[in-house]
This record gives structure tokens, sequence and C-alpha cells, in this order.
């Protein structure tokens, strides 16, 4: 994904400034807007804003997080180590510059997608008598994701801006997860992602993993990993740690070998059938 430009000729509002309310469906995300436009001469840590979210909201969770992400769906907002005591800030440098216009989906394919997929919110369920319906790409075309039926669904303008922003946030990986997302089967998606993560010298996020996998309504990616691990002789290492009261999980992959000549599914299909082979063997020989 190319990185994200700056428009710096565009002034930026006041933290009161009412316009800030029209850019978010979140009260809490406009709070953060408002937050970080506060402190863009002492950029704030993530606790500093739970702590503000706290205070204002009466909660402070990982969503709480997520809605001081949001605020890139508008803002570019630069995340570093502070001089000094190496705390992560976050510090909204400016206007965001526009995206370039996305594929055009035709009202035949916007029709296909309502009929064959509902005209419902396919993140809270909402229908167009309760909110406004827009067709979304399920894998953003800057990761490689296609303008055809597979890869939309129908999301309330809300979602959707949460969607964009949440993906915003994943600028970083942008590269990886395109490089990862065509390929054909699970196994090869997430070990792609694992392999590229590997050469940036980063764990990958167990997030980003199930993003890939596209396994969400048929399929586990954990179990994916641990046939990673154990059928195909990959080196995986899973890690967990608590930042901020959220428990963060990432698999760091210390070495890969060759993709079967047969394909992954392929070799996980021969290995599970033998399995089941020497499993009935063991009941025969008990009986």
């Amino acid at each position: 994904m190319p990185r994200v430009e700056l428009d710096g000729g565009r002034p930026l509002p006041e933290p009161g400034d009412p316009a800030i309310d029209e850019l978010f469906g979140s009260r809490e995300t406009t709070a953060a807007c408002r937050f970080l436009l506060e402190r863009r001469q002492n950029a704030p840590t993530m606790a500093e804003w739970l702590a503000y979210s706290q205070q204002a909201f009466g909660k402070a969770n990982v969503h709480s997080q997520r809605r001081l992400r949001e605020v890139r769906s508008h803002f570019v907002v630069e995340s570093r180590r502070r001089t000094g005591d190496g705390e992560w800030v976050y510090e909204l440098k400016g206007w965001k510059k526009e995206a370039a216009a996305a594929s055009k989906i035709s009202p035949r394919l916007q029709a296909e997608v309502f009929s064959k997929k509902g005209r419902y919110c396919h993140m809270c369920g909402a229908g167009p008598d309760q909110v406004r319906l827009q067709i979304d790409h399920i894998i953003p075309e800057s990761w490689g994701g296609k303008t055809e039926f597979e890869n939309l669904e129908p999301l309330c303008e809300e979602h959707n801006h949460g969607k964009q922003a949440f993906f915003a946030s994943l600028d970083n990986f942008g590269p990886a997860i395109a490089h990862a997302l065509p390929k054909q089967s699970p196994w090869e998606r997430i070990g792609e992602l694992l392999i590229a993560f590997k050469e940036m010298a980063q764990a990958t996020p167990v997030e980003l993993i199930e993003l890939v996998a596209q396994e969400t309504h048929k399929g586990d990616p954990k179990k994916r990993l641990r046939e990673l691990r154990y059928v195909l002789g990959w080196d995986i290492v899973p890690h967990r740690r608590k930042s901020e009261g959220v428990t963060e999980v990432t698999y760091e992959l210390r070495s890969a070998l060759p993709w079967p000549p047969e394909g992954a599914q392929a070799a996980v299909a021969e290995y599970e059938r033998k399995r089941k082979e020497r499993k009935a063997a063991e009941v025969k020989l008990a009986d």
C-alpha cells in the first residue's frame, strides 16, 4: 500500500470546530480527533488517551484504542517513539490527501450484491430502514482486492468508515498483505505473510493472520498455523504480551520449508488420511 500523503495546503480545524462532528460516525472517534488536535504540540501516548476516554465516556478498552486510530480516515496520524523515555505517541500531522478514486461498482453489480448477499450491513445487521447502505470491497483494492461479486459486501456508512480507518491503521503492512492475499490456499496466504514479516524482522500480529486467511465462516486460521508447524515442518513461535491492559498475540517465523510440490492443501489432506488410518489400526488392535 502506498504511503499516506499529507495535504499540506489545507489548514487544520480548531479542536472545538463543529465541522469535526460531521467527519466520524462515532462520538468517541470525534472526541479522539479533538484530543489529538489539542495535543498537537505535545503528542499523547495511548495510555493518556485511554485515561481521557475513561473520564469522558466512563470506559476505556480495546475499542477505545481503535477509535484513536480511526482518526486516520481523515487525518495523517504518525505513531513514533518519543525522545527520552521511548514511549509510543500519536502525533496528528495534518489532513490526509484524498485517495485515488476507486474502481466504479456498476449498478448491475450493486444490484447483484444486494440481491444475493442481502440488504443489511454485514457488520451490524442494520437494514435500509435504519441506515444508509453502501457496497464495500472486503479486501481493499490497494491490497489486491478486485471489484467483483465475491469481494463485495453491503455495509452501513458508519461501519464502512470505521473499516476504512482500521485498514488505514495498517498502512505499513499493506505490501506484505497484498503479497499474501492472492495465494490460492489459506496455508499459503498465512505462510507468505509470515515470510514477509520475517523479512522485515518482525513477528506477525494474529489479527493480520486472520485477515489474510479469509476463513471467517468456514475454517480456523489457528488450525492452519498448527498444520504449518506440525505437518509442513515450519518453525513458528507464538508470543503473548500485555500492552496497556490488552493482550497482544504475534507469531514469529524462524524458518520455513519449501511448499510441497503437490500443494499445501493436498499435503495436509494426505497427513490427515494417514493419521486416521493409524488411529483406526490402533482401535482395531485394542479390540
